[in-house]
């Protein structure tokens, strides 16, 4: 723990710090999960997921059989299409191999196709592309890429770091996604409807913010005190020195808000020591 400003005024001493325990804001309760993937790093939430597609696939499987089945049949799926049989009882699903540039049958199922034939559901989910599976999960789920910034400090944004970070081009990736789904947007805001879906999407690029404060270090403590002795202490303040002297001002008595209006970072008066309060108690024994 170390000072990040410290002002005193009158029989008021104010001591913003760096917050080095702070608590994970992923383990707050937030609206959004993060499933992130780095071969050096955690972060996010926890999840069980081997690589992207994997998750992309289980939130596409939020969509329908029937929904499925007509998104193959329209040719909005690459590399998978219907093939009719000869009997004219039975029709194939296709899947087209890039390496020997050729059609081959992954599944026959009878005519006409039932949303029941859960092989048939796996058969197209397994065989789809990732920018379909997350085309089809999108109808269900508010769905953003997260990116990570790591040059000298970690950050974390919904937005690519490339023409905004210095060296981004090789010292940023996307590291993962951030999601909701459209029915947790409805427990949260009483519907998924355009408003709140918009909503929602703030929120989860607020919560990104917040947790990339928390990555780049920007956690802040205080501790008031009054003629030496200690009065009152918080931490877990997120953001930039600037918003955490907001937060703080709302924890000082009215006759010290003043000291976090004027602190400012990098201002250290830690001549300063509070007194020992075992001192204080047993007085000089000269």
């Amino acid at each position: 723990m170390y000072n990040a400003a410290v002002k005193t005024s009158g029989n008021y001493t104010l001591k913003i710090v760096h917050d080095e325990d702070a608590q994970s804001p992923r383990e707050w309760d937030n609206l959004g999960k993060m499933v992130c993937w780095h071969r050096n790093y955690n972060f996010g939430d926890n999840h069980n997921f081997s690589e992207p597609i994997d998750f992309i696939r289980d939130l596409a499987d939020s969509v329908t059989t029937i929904e499925l089945i007509r998104y193959v049949r329209e040719g909005s799926a690459k590399g998978l299409r219907f093939q009719k049989n000869d009997d004219d009882q039975t029709i194939s699903l296709m899947s087209y191999w890039d390496f020997s540039k050729k059609w081959y049958e992954e599944y026959s199922a009878p005519l006409p196709l039932s949303e029941s034939d859960s092989y048939l559901r796996n058969k197209i989910l397994d065989n789809m592309e990732i920018d379909d599976l997350r085309h089809l999960a999108e109808q269900r789920n508010l769905i953003y890429p997260l990116f990570l910034y790591d040059h000298s400090v970690q950050s974390i944004s919904m937005q690519s770091f490339i023409g905004r970070a210095h060296h981004a081009d090789w010292d940023s990736m996307q590291v993962g996604f951030v999601y909701v789904s459209h029915a947790d947007v409805a427990k949260e805001y009483g519907d998924a409807s355009p408003e709140n879906i918009e909503r929602a999407r703030k929120l989860l690029n607020a919560e990104t913010e917040t947790y990339d404060s928390y990555m780049r270090g920007e956690c802040y403590g205080f501790q008031l005190f009054k003629d030496g002795v200690e009065q009152d202490s918080c931490w877990g303040f997120l953001g930039t020195f600037q918003e955490a002297k907001e937060a703080i001002r709302e924890y000082l008595p009215e006759d010290a808000v003043a000291l976090a209006n004027e602190a400012e970072y990098g201002d250290d008066e830690d001549e300063y020591e509070p007194e020992d309060e075992t001192d204080m108690e047993m007085g000089d024994d000269e």
